[in-house]
């Protein structure tokens, strides 16, 4: 369990991670990184200290000292250091591997491959979570640790299952204490197998239990210490999902939350949908999204300075504070373009915390992450089959300019869902029975819900429901039947008068593709009776082609399948999808999919806007709101293109966006005093327009903040 010790410091403090390599040991200036982290604004500095190896005199056998060590305690000097300047110490640990030396005295630590053979990276050999090494060794380490220095914080690096992309674990511990617990054996990678699937599961477990077991430590040693493991969410499925890293189930286990995101991974959005899903998830605890100066492949080079802002913004945009991970900057050779920049970035961040921090969001749309779905439906597609539906959906509500959350598919509840006007289910395939209770419990009380493709289809191990939640909602039932791998089909508009086809004038056709499923609805729709958006069979030469010579490119049936059921459900309502507006939204950059998407939340009864953007651009948008306060964050996405490399889009510079027209919904009884933009650093007029506050925003770069105060306000 968390500790009651109070440990509110992260929930405003800017934080550096900064790597020790085994050579720094010697040569490494105590007051020069001190003032380096002291340019960056920081309230706290984490740095090497314990793992693979130490930089201060352990005693602790089996952990060796740094090469270079001799006799300094860098530890005691860069805590003495850190203090002079009122920095916090955070200690970083890594407990991913060991040395072949220890390999060959305690072979048991180790994880195995299948043949029963160490797995080696950089001369070292990788450790098991549930062997002695984690269990025993790592626990004597950090108790060292606590007990001999004040540090604030524990951070621990790269602690889950097969890091560094090595394979699956196959120790006697893995194996015995999954049987134990299954009364199976270690099962190969098969989605298809149940086995597989608990296995994978079992991992998940496994890395929460020994976070449990540090926490209980460190709340026995030095309870005043925060235990901040670090971990990652979503787009980074192909390293926590065989890591064992779901932040839902060590949450628990742990003081505080730090989610990563590397630049290894290429959607621009990442930081802010990592910052949503940990607001949300525990908001009374602090902690921070770190991103790394640099690039994932060259630790020395620096990401551009445009890119850099744009993705801390997001992160401050959501009130979660925005941390940075350096790596070499003691070399000869480093690039040092994006640090100026990125010490300016943070010096606003800090001056500005209070506009941030201790609010809530002022967002009436959620959407559902379900990791379930992205490893029991995805499987070994997890991109295809799931991820990119909630990318789509993500995306839809940044284009269509809809403020937005996100909650855990893990946790819903009816409490948690009934703060919103409208939540969306972007193919949440695998979802509990506790969690398909409170969806039904929040549509039926009135709550708005839209589902794409196979959402609720599944309980959480992806086993199929004898009744889908569809089905339980609006008597939604499936024929057996999916069109899969469609191209060049449409949509026909049939009732273009109907809310959900707000926005297509001029058109009457919308494009397909992807997969289908055939359903049937209680009155017959599709039986009949049309639906304001029908289905166009591929119009192709060849079945499964996508083309078509263009003499014959003939449309030669509209059919009355409906491509969006929309009913009332008790007091609410539910439209849903039997395709995939999301995935082909995203993979394609279809608005017209984005603007289908976002009309169907607006039909929620009663809906208005939180907030109008008038103007170009593609703008993430963020409203925090306090009783005295609103705060509205735009962050610029609109750059120039650059060649597709197949890792990843490089944000070079960003086209600046000028005289946006912003229309924010008034809360009840609140009047407007002062706007003031944070990085502009000057107040803009705002004005009353019936329910709303307009104002106009002269220019955006990478990001600009709005705070709104109240007629009174401080």
């Amino acid at each position: 369990m968390t500790s009651h010790i109070d440990h509110s410091w992260l929930k405003h403090s800017l934080v550096m991670i900064m790597t020790l390599r085994e050579g720094d040991a010697g040569t490494w200036d105590a007051e020069k990184m001190a003032d380096f982290a002291q340019s960056f604004s920081l309230d706290a500095l984490g740095f090497s200290v314990g793992g693979i190896v130490a930089f201060y005199p352990t005693q602790v056998k089996h952990h060796p000292r740094a090469a270079t060590l001799g006799d300094r305690d860098l530890a005691a000097e860069m805590i003495a250091a850190l203090k002079k300047r009122d920095i916090r110490p955070v200690a970083r640990i890594d407990p991913s591997m060991a040395s072949r030396k220890l390999y060959e005295e305690r072979p048991e630590w180790f994880a195995q491959d299948k043949n029963g053979k160490p797995i080696g990276v950089h001369g070292h050999f990788i450790t098991c979570p549930n062997g002695g090494y984690y269990r025993d060794f790592m626990m004597r380490v950090i108790e060292e640790m606590l007990t001999r220095y004040p540090f604030d914080a524990v951070w621990a690096n790269a602690a889950q299952f097969s890091p560094w992309h090595t394979p699956q674990c196959h120790c006697g511990v893995c194996r015995s204490k999954f049987r134990a617990r299954t009364g199976k054996a270690l099962p190969a990678e098969n989605w298809g197998d149940e086995t597989w699937r608990q296995y994978n599961e079992w991992r998940y477990e496994c890395i929460a239990e020994w976070n449990a077991e540090v926490q209980a430590l460190k709340n026995r040693v030095r309870p005043e210490a925060a235990w901040i493991p670090l971990s990652q969410v979503a787009e980074s499925w192909d390293h926590s999902r065989v890591g064992g890293w779901d932040l839902d189930y060590t949450e628990p286990h742990q003081d505080g939350i730090v989610l990563e995101a590397q630049r290894r991974y290429a959607n621009m959005f990442w930081p802010g949908l990592e910052a949503r899903y940990m607001r949300d998830l525990a908001p009374e605890k602090g902690g921070g999204i770190t991103v790394s100066y640099f690039l994932p492949w060259w630790r020395f080079y620096a990401v551009p300075a445009a890119e850099n802002r744009m993705w801390a913004g997001q992160i401050m945009a959501q009130g979660v504070m925005p941390w940075i991970h350096v790596t070499g900057y003691q070399e000869t050779h480093f690039d040092k373009r994006g640090l100026d920049s990125l010490r300016a970035t943070f010096a606003r961040f800090r001056a500005n915390r209070d506009t941030y921090l201790d609010n809530r969001s002022g967002a009436e749309v959620a959407l559902v992450y379900s990791r379930h779905s992205l490893d029991n439906i995805g499987q070994q597609d997890p991109t295809g089959r799931y991820l990119d539906h909630f990318r789509g959906a993500y995306n839809a509500m940044m284009d269509q300019r809809v403020p937005f959350d996100i909650l855990s598919g893990h946790r819903l509840s009816l409490e948690a869902l009934k703060r919103y006007r409208a939540v969306v289910l972007p193919n949440a395939a695998c979802l509990s029975d506790a969690a398909c209770d409170a969806l039904e419990a929040y549509v039926r009380g009135g709550g708005h819900l839209v589902a794409t493709h196979l959402s609720g289809n599944f309980d959480a191990l992806g086993n199929p429901r004898a009744q889908t939640l569809l089905g339980r909602l609006a008597g939604i039932t499936q024929t057996g039947v999916t069109w899969t791998n469609l191209r060049a089909a449409y949509g026909v508009i049939r009732d273009p008068d109907n809310p959900l086809m707000a926005g297509f004038e001029g058109t009457d056709l919308i494009p397909v593709a992807g997969d289908i499923v055939f359903v049937r609805t209680p009155d017959g729709e599709g039986d009949g009776k049309t639906a304001p958006l029908t289905l166009v069979p591929p119009v192709e030469g060849e079945v499964g082609s996508g083309i078509s010579v263009p003499e014959f490119n003939v449309i030669k049936h509209v059919t009355d399948y409906p491509m969006v059921v929309d009913r009332p459900v008790g007091e609410g309502r539910v439209v849903y999808f039997p395709w995939q507006p999301d995935l082909i939204g995203f993979r394609y950059g279809l608005r017209d999919l984005f603007r289908l998407l976002a009309n169907a939340v607006k039909a929620a009864d009663g809906f208005q806007d939180v907030l109008r953007v008038t103007g170009p651009g593609l703008v993430d948008l963020a409203l925090l709101r306090r009783e005295d306060r609103l705060v509205l964050s735009l962050i610029n996405f609109s750059s120039p293109g650059s060649f597709n490399t197949g890792q990843r889009r490089i944000i070079e510079e960003l086209v600046p966006l000028h005289d946006l027209v912003i229309d924010i919904r008034a809360p009840e009884g609140f009047e407007a005093g002062t706007a003031r933009l944070v990085f502009a650093e000057r107040d803009i007029p705002v004005e009353r327009q019936g329910a709303y506050l307009r104002l106009t925003l002269p220019k955006l770069e990478a990001m600009e903040t709005i705070e709104i105060r109240g007629a009174g306000a401080a």
